[in-house]
């Protein structure tokens, strides 16, 4: 079914979006990891000027052209049903698309508005996030044990764990566990498991991507804050960034309005739409530091604007450009391309999910429902895709595998062409 609409925006300071969408909002104009070493290693954030872009120019159309095809031609290999697609430069929105529907039945189109299930973009939206602000107000270390925040890492095994461990995946945790084939489907008995599971090597040995740290680094923020995660990341990050969509959905009581995910024959049986993909998250009520937000490509975008300004939105600093520096560079490339909670991308043959192009300080992150975020920071340039690729099934990445890196590889063609 080829199924899109276009939706192109170039405009400077505020980009209103109410001409083009009914109720809409007004936008601002497996992978690797690396792990810590020392403190020392650290280097000290670097003053770099903030990106600013007059006014974008496109120099090859026809590569914005190409992501429509790109897309719908995935939708055609039945890789997933529908998506939406968000390109920016700066503060400035050049490209909005969605494109096919909700389900493979077509009844109900994809829409700018329409809700995701984030999976794993949880990790730096909401925790990577909440933790770059705290660490601004000087109310968490990242060189400090976790124990510090959390009474449960006080044993002889975890104490060396630091928070940068968390950040950084490579604190020694494993990197998830199916808990529903246990039998494990209490909170309480999750919860245990997580923080007293043996770790699988010492402390910022080996870098394994792990669901456990970003649970356990969440649970920190809750025991600084004296609040509940979810509720805390509304009220200081999402509502003062705009994003009136976004949050943790707990109820669990099904959403059509909500893109769905899979049709679950193994554990809850049955649609999930409107409730967590994720089974841990979904076993921990909804909320957890690794899965569990739901978002929309309007939202987003006002996060990638804020991010791309190094922590300035609407003329207002959100976040220090050198807490943006910090925790989006990647200290040692032989161990991992990851930062403190962002992926960076890969500098060598292996294919990246940000495409060949973008720079090399390039930070971002996927989720496993088929979303992804990238940032380049020195072009200024960013792109979102959203899409329900495990819908109905999550046994067929190999049809979705590369479409990441190819759209990446043609928003940039648009800005930069011919490529250098």
């Amino acid at each position: 079914m080829r199924m899109h609409r276009n939706i192109y925006f170039l405009a400077i300071g505020v980009l209103t979006l109410s001409a083009c969408q009914s109720a809409r909002e007004t936008v601002q104009d497996g992978p690797r990891g690396w792990g810590y070493v020392s403190p020392r290693r650290v280097p000290p954030a670097v003053e770099r000027p903030r990106t600013t872009v007059d006014s974008p120019i496109i120099a090859n159309p026809t590569a914005l052209e190409r992501i429509d095809s790109l897309i719908v031609d995935f939708i055609d290999a039945q890789a997933f049903p529908g998506a939406v697609v968000s390109v920016g430069q700066g503060t400035h929105v050049v490209k909005m698309t969605e494109y096919g529907t909700y389900t493979y039945a077509g009844q109900r189109r994809m829409e700018l508005e329409s809700l995701f299930d984030l999976a794993s973009l949880t990790k730096v939206v909401a925790t990577t996030t909440a933790a770059m602000i705290l660490y601004e107000q000087g109310r968490l270390d990242i060189e400090a044990p976790v124990f510090h925040y959390l009474e449960a890492y006080n044993t002889a095994e975890r104490r060396p764990i630091t928070v940068r461990h968390l950040l950084t995946h490579s604190s020694g945790l494993p990197a998830w566990r199916p808990f529903y084939l246990d039998g494990i489907v209490s909170r309480e008995e999750v919860l245990d498991s997580i923080l007293t599971t043996a770790l699988l090597s010492e402390p910022g040995e080996e870098y394994v991507y792990s669901d456990f740290g970003m649970i356990s680094l969440a649970l920190a923020i809750e025991s600084i804050t004296k609040e509940p995660f979810d509720q805390w990341c509304s009220r200081h990050i999402f509502e003062p960034l705009g994003m009136k969509s976004t949050g943790f959905r707990i109820t669990g009581i099904p959403d059509p309005t909500v893109v769905p995910t899979e049709l679950d024959d193994y554990f809850r049986n049955r649609l999930i739409q409107g409730e967590v993909h994720d089974e841990t998250a979904w076993t921990l009520g909804g909320v957890a530091g690794h899965a569990g937000l739901f978002s929309t490509v309007l939202d987003l975008s006002r996060f990638a604007q804020m991010m791309v300004q190094r922590g300035n939105f609407a003329g207002k600093e959100f976040l220090q450009p050198q807490t943006i520096d910090l925790f989006t560079t990647v200290v040692d490339t032989s161990f991992s391309t990851r930062a403190l909670g962002w992926d960076t991308r890969n500098l060598d043959d292996a294919p990246s999910s940000a495409g060949q192009y973008f720079g090399s300080r390039s930070y971002g992150h996927t989720g496993f429902t088929g979303t992804s975020l990238w940032i380049d920071p020195d072009s200024g340039v960013w792109v979102i895709l959203l899409t329900n690729r495990v819908y109905p099934t999550r046994d067929e990445y190999e049809r979705f595998r590369g479409i990441r890196g190819s759209v990446a590889d043609a928003v940039y063609e648009a800005f930069f062409w011919p490529v250098p």
